[in-house]
């Protein structure tokens, strides 16, 4: 007896490009859905968040000094500013501070159209896992379903032959 081999022509027919169909649109849906989600979760920030970003940027050396400095000269720096940040950094409860200081700290390279370009390439990166991901499983089927075509192929011969052998 033969060993069973695979079928390995490239075998073109209609579930094949269902199942290719299939596994674009299902990334591409779960991608929006994922990206979707994320944007409900985080928000994009309000103009006021922006604005005080854009000053830390802007202000980058000062507001750094400043958030280093002891309380008696922070106090000192804040009054001689005059700008209401400061003001309402001397005055903040520790929690609040410890926030100011990560907004700040990652809105050194701040672009007010950052948040949108970091969403279309979760999308880009969600879109091409997910396709990956869908395009093994795709090959996955298409290995097996030319496997078992080799195998009904194999036993039909067997069958042919075992008749052969039978008839007189």
């Amino acid at each position: 007896m033969e060993e069973i081999k695979p079928v390995t022509q490239e075998i073109e027919d209609k579930k094949e490009k269902w199942i290719s169909r299939i596994s674009l649109w299902v990334s591409i849906i779960l991608t929006t859905v994922v990206v979707y989600w994320y944007y409900n979760d985080n928000p994009p920030d309000s103009p006021a968040v922006v604005k005080m970003r854009m000053f830390f940027k802007e202000h980058n050396r000062d507001v750094m000094t400043f958030i280093d400095l002891p309380r008696d000269e922070m106090i000192a720096f804040a009054y001689k500013k005059k700008h209401p940040f400061y003001l309402k950094y001397v005055k903040a409860t520790e929690v609040q501070k410890a926030d100011l200081r990560a907004l700040i700290h990652i809105s050194t390279d701040y672009t007010p159209n950052q948040y949108w370009f970091n969403l279309f390439f979760a999308w880009v990166i969600f879109f091409t896992t997910f396709w990956f991901i869908g395009l093994m499983a795709e090959a996955c089927i298409i290995l097996m379903r030319r496997n078992s075509e080799a195998r009904i192929k194999q036993y039909q011969l067997e069958k042919e032959q075992a008749e052969k052998k039978d008839q007189p």
